[in-house]
């Protein structure tokens, strides 16, 4: 006697799709940003791109209290020089976001940060032929977000660039 299995429609539901890692590492990442005071995650994995490479090299957000405080930790002697450019860095802020997610910033001196991008400056893209690289544009090219889209496109060039192992 052969049984034939049938799926309900509620059962067909609630079956899992695989999902792209991209729309569930907020999700991931939201708890251990949130113990640190930033809720706005955005300020602590882009804070090269809002306040520029350089600003960045002696500079990292630690802490978004509640109040619109941001403590960034410097460091040497670049926090007299942040505080000049307090106005501009609050604007850019506010810009990423959308809004003044950001209203003052305090500055904390700190040895230099643990984590390694900073301090070891930026890696140079890896080198691809033509094909490659243009295999690699069109894959990504209906991403929408721009920052996916680049960092998409970055993997596919680091990937391709690795010699192949047999």
């Amino acid at each position: 006697m052969v049984r034939t299995l049938r799926l309900t429609a509620s059962a067909m539901r609630k079956t899992r799709q695989a999902q792209p890692l991209a729309s569930l590492i907020g999700k991931i990442t939201a708890k251990s940003f949130e113990s640190r005071g930033l809720v706005a995650a955005g300020i602590a994995t882009e804070w090269p791109a809002i306040v520029g490479e350089t600003i960045a090299a002696f500079s990292w957000p630690e802490r978004l209290g509640r109040d619109g405080t941001l403590r960034v930790c410097v460091s040497g002697p670049v926090a007299v020089e942040l505080q000049h450019l307090e106005p501009q860095i609050l604007e850019r802020i506010a810009a990423f976001y959308g809004y003044r997610a950001v209203t003052r910033i305090t500055y904390v001196n700190r040895a230099p940060s643990p984590q390694p991008a900073r301090d070891s400056g930026r890696r140079t893209p890896p080198k691809i032929d033509s094909e490659s690289a243009a295999r690699v544009e069109s894959a990504v090219d209906s991403t929408g977000d721009h920052r996916l889209k680049s960092a998409l496109a970055a993997l596919g060039r680091a990937v391709l660039a690795r010699p192949h192992e047999r």
